[in-house]
């Protein structure tokens, strides 16, 4: 089957390469396509006894996945790699084994070649020579480290059987960028050192057997792209609910609150867990959440993004090492302790990292040998916490850091390594919530590298104090490349700007800020979205009276008008000119501009209450001023809930009172008490409507001033974010320039190589046809692959015949059996020469060759034809010639194959025996004539000769013959060429 699968292939190959490219438009540039990140690129990992796993895997993987496959494996750096070969037999996807520079493309299976590393940049394949001696590589962890960087969320990696350590680093990379991890089953992997080394880590998101992969992560892919933030708005009260009740189920499991970190990373982790989980509604993961608590403490360790590694970021910790250690341990007095503190140590590489630079501070300063140093390391993971605790590491840290350090400062223990007892004793490992829990102070130095990027604003500046108040006057603080102090520049003074190294500044305005230490953290509140901003769907008129008629008829008979939320009035029913009258100027439909005196204030009020509040509101004896009189009207406003085409809608009744005659009383001013307390009761409701409606306004501001400030820390991020990008390409630009002149020299190259290729191509086209010799070339399925212009007079050819069956072309031979005569080649892998007839009479040569590349694969046979017309013609009459002769000869003359078969005889034999030729032809001699010639010793000399020979000659036998008295039988041996074969002919004449 592998076999078949392989023979398909070869073409397929070229095939899916032509169609891949034609997908992307023409001026699709590799910036362009590298930026979209349209397919996701798996880097793939495997040591011993993976071999099996990855084929098992590709089988199973759909050749049209739209998926890119990245294999770096542990290979033997003398020997050229088979991988390709092997891999191809098993996939119907492109295996090709990476040359430098090489683009990635889907549905492509890319192999790294012996004796290199491997980095991806711009979805480019980048070969480097290894910078480690063999036995300390770490290709796996080197390559995915780089697709994380590159291809971010579009990145996996599958770990398949091998041992040691490598690719547990690369994965948490890979976990980090918000990647898909999967591992081989420990259970089913020959060698299951590496899969357990990162499922200890717990980054896998899945771990499954090799048949099952495919599957997982076919699945991950195709889960529907939706974005939270896109299917919710940032204001919706529903997210908003979701979001605060997983916070809540966080928070009492692990006992860490996560409502100050930035919604962005929230929704981004939350996503990658619902993507996992293959879950699509944010509610939906709320509960599983809920029912799962083994989810609830995954979806704890993506917030906490726990990746690290020793002396990441190596040019910072040098200027650490050079610019700001040697001159904080020079300061110190002789009872001064050196106290460090570093936020978010995780598993202690970078604590260990700052003790390891101190200790050789110290050796280098020689500075006094109980120098006393103390550095606290906190995280919120416990089980980060332990692990540092322990100082073991994986084989795969040789990566970081040199030889000499590797050996001063670490111990090897199996296939692990140990920080040595000095260092351990430096560092103080504990579990501690930066928001909560009190802080280190009298600080020399302290490191919170990659920590508040995942804080929201308001949250940074009240830390960015509070770290200024823990440190000494004089202290450091280290922070991340994508952190800053923005808007604290009056805390800290910058001391390196590309690596953020920052020190404590000591003026007036530093010491009267107030740090505000967080202690314990309240749950925001939630943002309340007025319903007044929901956009309703569009009403059709017509559509709109129906209904409206329908519900009168059911529920009302009294005038009254239907009105959206902005008081937009969209059906009138009955007489309303009492309550309701034309505004003057522009025309405008709105309830509210039309209300008559005395049904203004009442009517926004009952309005704003019952659209709000989502219940009828009823308001008696209203005041109505219409023609000059003053009439009570009991007003009625119903928001609707069925049917739901007219949900948000609301329904405002008049109903007419009977007038009520009161006693009045006449004042000495003149007025009525009547019309006094009329005037009050008015003034009060105003009073009344004025406060419902400021409060309303002022909760619309509180919500639109939340949102404002929301908008301004998000612009203030995006400005950091832009400020530190732009440091990074001014630092890099020398870099860049350095990049392009080498890739200008390797275009160059690459230029000269299609130059020479081209050249070669034409030559053998020229070579092919003026040779004169009609040849066909066939790849492995036996379809045309070229053919030089003669052969087109042997077989019926044209151009667009390539790529068809050749079992398909006719011929013009009096032969059918070339498709039979070139599998057979295939197969046996063995040349075929047949001479064969045209029907025009000419006769060919025909030669079946298998078809061997440079590095010995067979793609196919070769099929050419040479012209023996002439020759034929020549050994016709050379035929007819020697049969004229051997008739001519006096002497009785028979010629016999190597049978001992009578191929010839003459007229002097034939009257000698008295035979006739039909009795002789073809039968063996010692049977003709009764036996006549059937003679033990002419038989015994006939079945010795010696036919190893060339030839032999005038062998005589003297035998006396009945009749005819006794003769000499002369023997002569020739081999002669007949038409396929060679033979030995033997020529017996009596004399």
């Amino acid at each position: 089957m592998k076999e078949n699968v392989k023979k398909q292939t070869q073409k397929e190959n070229t095939d899916t390469i032509g169609s891949d490219t034609k997908e992307l438009p023409e001026d699709t540039s590799l910036t362009s396509l590298t930026k979209n990140r349209r397919f996701t690129i798996v880097g793939m990992g495997g040591s011993a006894g993976s071999l099996e796993a990855i084929e098992e895997f590709l089988q199973n993987v759909p050749p049209d996945s739209g998926i890119a496959f990245v294999l770096v494996k542990h290979l033997d750096p003398n020997h050229e790699s088979l991988l390709p070969d092997l891999l191809q037999r098993c996939t119907l996807m492109p295996v090709r084994n990476i040359e430098d520079g090489m683009e990635v493309h889907p549905n492509h299976v890319y192999v790294i070649p012996e004796n290199k590393d491997l980095a991806i940049m711009n979805g480019q394949l980048l070969l480097l020579e290894p910078s480690k001696p063999r036995g300390f590589r770490m290709p796996i962890d080197n390559f995915l480290q780089s697709l994380a960087e590159d291809w971010g969320e579009k990145a996996a990696c599958i770990i398949f059987s091998g041992m040691g350590s490598d690719g547990e680093l690369g994965a948490r990379f890979i976990k980090e960028s918000i990647g898909l991890v999967i591992v081989q089953d420990p259970a089913t992997a020959t060698y299951d050192s590496m899969p357990r080394s990162i499922i200890q880590t717990g980054t896998p998101d899945y771990i499954v057997s090799p048949a099952e992969m495919a599957g997982k992560l076919i699945d991950y892919i195709k889960y529907p792209s939706k974005k939270l933030e896109k299917k919710y708005q940032s204001t919706d009260k529903k997210m908003a609910v979701a979001l605060q009740k997983v916070f809540i189920l966080l928070r009492s499991q692990t006992g860490h609150d996560f409502s100050l970190y930035k919604r962005n990373t929230i929704m981004r982790r939350m996503e990658r867990r619902m993507q996992t989980n293959q879950i699509f509604d944010l509610e939906e993961y709320v509960r599983f959440l809920q029912e799962h608590a083994t989810e609830t403490e995954n979806l704890f360790k993506e917030l906490l993004i726990g990746v690290t590694k020793f002396f990441r970021d190596a040019p910072g910790f040098l200027a650490l090492e050079e610019r700001i250690l040697p001159d904080l341990l020079k300061k110190k007095g002789k009872n001064d302790a050196f106290r460090v503190w570093i936020v978010g140590c995780s598993t202690g590489e970078e604590a260990y990292s700052i003790a390891i630079l101190i200790r050789e501070c110290i050796n280098k300063l020689k500075i006094r040998p109980n120098f006393k140093v103390q550095i606290y390391a906190t995280d919120l993971d416990a089980d980060a916490i332990k692990k540092a605790r322990s100082g073991l590491y994986m084989a795969n840290i040789s990566n970081d850091m040199s030889a000499d350090r590797l050996d001063r400062w670490f111990i090897k223990k199996d296939d692990q390594y140990q920080i040595v007892q000095e260092i351990r004793e430096m560092v103080i490992f504990a579990e501690h919530n930066l928001l909560k829990d009190a802080s280190f102070t009298k600080l020399d130095l302290l490191c919170c590298r990659n920590v508040l990027i995942y804080f929201t604003q308001e949250l940074q500046k009240k830390l960015l104090p509070m770290f200024h108040y823990t440190l000494n006057p004089g202290g450091v603080l280290f922070l991340g490349p994508s952190e800053t102090i923005s808007g604290h520049e009056d805390l800290f003074v910058s001391v390196d700007v590309k690596w953020k190294l920052y020190r404590r500044r000591d003026n007036t305005s530093s010491i009267n800020k107030i740090a505000e230490f967080p202690n314990t953290t309240i749950l925001p509140k939630l943002p309340i979205t007025l319903p007044a901003q929901k956009k309703q769907p569009s009403r059709q008129p017509s559509f709109l009276t129906d209904l409206t008629r329908k519900l009168l008829l059911e529920k009302h008979t009294p005038p009254a008008v239907l009105i959206d939320e902005n008081g937009t009035i969209l059906y009138v029913n009955g007489r309303t000119g009492k309550y309701l009258e034309l505004y003057p100027g522009q025309m405008a439909m709105n309830v509210f501009d039309m209300a008559r005196e005395g049904l203004g204030f009442e009517l926004r009020n009952a309005v704003l209450r019952a659209y709000t509040q989502q219940e009828p509101v009823v308001i008696n004896e209203v005041r109505v001023k219409t023609n000059g009189s003053f009439s009570l009207v009991r007003l009625k406003v119903d928001p609707i809930e069925q049917p739901l085409e007219m949900k948000g809608l609301l329904l405002i009744v008049f109903e007419d009172l009977p007038q009520v005659k009161k006693t009045r009383t006449i004042n000495k001013n003149g007025s009525t008490d009547t019309e006094k307390d009329r005037l009050i009761a008015e003034l009060e409701k105003e009073l009344r409507f004025t406060k419902e409606h400021l409060q309303h306004t002022i909760e619309e501001m509180e919500t639109s001033v939340e949102e404002l400030k929301s908008t301004n820390e998000e612009l203030q991020s995006t400005n950091e974010e832009l400020q530190s990008t732009n440091e990074e390409a001014n630092t890099a630009k020398e870099e860049t320039q350095a990049l392009n002149e080498e890739l200008l020299t390797v275009n160059m190259e690459f230029r000269a190589k299609t130059d020479e290729l081209t050249e070669i191509n034409n030559d053998m086209a020229n070579l092919l046809n003026s040779s004169d010799i009609a040849t066909i070339f066939l790849n492995q399925k036996l379809e045309i692959k070229r053919f030089t212009n003669r052969a087109t007079k042997i077989v019926n050819l044209i151009q667009s015949d390539i790529g068809r069956p050749v079992a398909h072309i006719s011929t013009n031979l009096n032969y059918n059996h070339i498709t039979r005569d070139a599998k057979e080649v295939l197969d046996l892998l063995q040349p075929k020469e047949l001479q064969v007839e045209a029907k025009n009479g000419q006769w060919y040569a025909m030669r079946i060759n298998p078809y061997r590349t440079l590095d010995n694969f067979i793609g196919g046979v070769v099929i050419s034809f040479i012209d023996i017309s002439t020759l034929k013609q020549l050994e016709k009459a050379a035929i007819r010639l020697a049969e004229n002769i051997v008739q001519t000869i006096r002497y009785p003359m028979v010629v016999l194959d190597s049978s001992f078969r009578i191929v010839s005889v003459n007229y002097s034999f034939l009257q000698l025996f008295s035979l006739s030729e039909p009795q002789v032809s073809g039968q063996v001699i010692f049977t003709i004539g009764n036996g006549v010639l059937s003679i033990p010793a002419l038989r015994e000399l006939l079945e010795e000769l010696p036919r190893h020979e060339t030839q032999f000659n005038n062998q005589v036998l003297n035998y006396t013959f009945d009749g005819v008295g006794t003769k000499n039988i002369v023997i002569n041996s020739h081999r002669i060429v007949q038409e396929e074969t060679s033979a030995e002919l033997i020529v017996i004449s009596i004399e």
